[in-house]
């Protein structure tokens, strides 16, 4: 059901390399011919962090009038700026190459600050709220994959690295964990379709965001957890001088 999605959402994009650099420091990544600039993802992360400073400092200056323990820092960084950029470019490419529309309810900023920690009203939520429409899309569009022993550790390793599940389970526990792996069948399908995208386009990005990941979103127990699935790779990357 649409409305299931609402608790979790779930996506994995690959980023394939073109064989030969595209010199640019001042370049995050090329997908095709659209170049996300380090600006860009500098003025997408800045608005997060000071939006996220100013809620603190009011949190602050209401609960502890005369000071308190050190306030938080945003939870993201730059790499997730640029991990949700080229993952919601792919996503709408594959899409659009099978037709489907991107026409789903759009998940309430709110929701998203909430599993975030990231402020609704920024750039950085906006393009979650995208992602999330695109990823409905070829959710219904597309049958989930078969899932080897490999394809779902790597969705477990990925939630061991959130802390989101425990670390040391074998591939029986966590096949019976994930209902036989079938947790995994929609974003490995995803990730296949995503990955041939971005390969179709000649991705191409910045040493200091590889691996490059896809951010994602997994519910369990009534908690939901942010977490990055990377995908390693080789080949020529945009020159960092």
């Amino acid at each position: 059901m649409r409305s299931a999605r609402y608790a979790a959402f779930v996506a994995v994009a690959a980023l394939a390399l073109s064989g030969c650099a595209k010199q640019s420091p001042a370049v995050a990544a090329y997908v095709g011919d659209v170049t996300y600039t380090q600006h860009t993802v500098d003025a997408i992360f800045d608005e997060a962090r000071d939006a996220f400073d100013d809620k603190q400092k009011k949190l602050a200056a209401e609960n502890a009038p005369g000071g308190g323990p050190e306030r938080p820092s945003v939870p993201i960084t730059r790499r997730h700026v640029v991990d949700l950029l080229l993952t919601l470019d792919l996503g709408r490419r594959a899409a659009a190459e099978r037709n489907l529309p991107v026409t789903g309810e759009r998940v309430p900023a709110e929701l998203v600050e909430s599993v975030l920690g990231v402020p609704a009203a920024t750039r950085y939520v906006s393009l979650y709220q995208d992602w999330y429409q695109v990823y409905g899309a070829l959710q219904d569009g597309i049958a989930p994959a078969q899932v080897s022993d490999d394809g779902l550790m790597t969705v477990y390793q990925a939630l061991v690295e959130a802390d989101a599940i425990d670390d040391g389970l074998s591939v029986p526990v966590v096949r019976e964990q994930f209902g036989n792996g079938g947790f995994a069948g929609g974003p490995l399908a995803i990730s296949d379709a995503l990955h041939a995208q971005a390969e179709k386009a000649g991705a191409v990005v910045n040493p200091k965001y590889l691996p490059a990941a896809a951010p994602m979103i997994a519910s369990a127990n009534d908690r939901s957890f942010a977490y990055r699935m990377p995908y390693l790779q080789d080949g020529t990357v945009v020159a960092t001088r």
